[in-house]
Formats: structure tokens, C-alpha cells, sequence
């Protein structure tokens, strides 16, 4: 069951241990804070055997500093649960990859991450490659 607020979407991939979220529009800091912990109570019970998130930017603008502080916590917070892999879909954009990469490198926690064009492919790599 999808769960909304403000700009951001969260739902469990079925099958999986996968929370997907999808952002529309310019998102803000509330919305990046209900998102954590709406990600993190859905993971919750995997984190003895690791888990997936995809962030599905492909619909979002790039955010500001402010939000990309927050990013990073929400990274760490996700790793210290037990999140095994990020996966990005960011259409054609340049700018989004260029952040995400930045946010998680500014993480400090190594986690394993790949950019693709859609949700599908990020399924798939975290299928095939990362076993979740």
C-alpha cells in the first residue's frame, strides 16, 4: 500500500525487501523527514537480513542544501538499519545523479549504490547483482 505526504511516495516492493520511494516536484525537508521514517518503519524487520531502497527522482527536481543535509542522515540512518544498497532512477538527468552520488559519498558509510533510467533496471541490478 502506497503511503503519501507532500511530495514523496512510499511503498514495499512485493516479494521483497525493497521500499520505493517516489518524489514529485521540489521536495523539502518535512517531506524528507516523513520519508525516513516512513522507510525506516517499514524496513524495520529486515535488518538481521539486509534490505534494498530505490529512490525513483525521475519526476523530481534537484534539491537544495538544506535538503541534501538531510539526505545524507536519512542515508546513514537507512545503513545503521541494515540497507544493503541504493538504487536511483533519475531518467536523463545529469544534475540528480551528480547529487546522489554526492549525498552518499558525504555519508561516509560505503554503501553500495547504482544509478539507472528507470525503477525496472533498478530492480533488476539489485535482482542480478546485489541479491535482494
Amino acid at each position: 500500500m502506497k503511503e503519501t505526504h507532500g511530495t514523496q511516495t512510499v511503498e514495499v516492493v512485493a516479494g521483497r525487501k525493497i521500499v520505493l520511494s517516489s518524489g514529485k516536484g521540489q521536495t523539502n525537508v518535512d517531506d524528507l523527514k516523513w520519508l525516513m521514517s516512513t522507510v525506516l518503519r517499514h524496513a524495520a524487520g529486515w535488518k538481521a537480513t539486509g534490505w534494498a531502497y530505490i529512490a525513483d527522482c525521475t519526476e523530481m527536481g534537484p534539491v537544495g542544501p538544506n535538503e541534501g543535509g538531510q539526505l545524507v542522515e536519512m542515508t546513514k540512518a537507512f545503513v545503521e538499519a541494515g540497507c544493503k544498497a541504493f538504487g536511483f532512477a533519475e531518467g536523463s538527468s545529469v544534475m540528480l545523479k551528480i547529487q546522489a552520488q554526492k549525498n552518499t559519498q558525504m555519508s561516509h558509510t560505503g554503501v553500495m549504490e547504482g544509478h539507472f533510467a528507470t525503477v525496472p533496471e533498478v530492480l533488476d541490478w539489485l535482482q542480478k547483482d546485489i541479491h535482494i
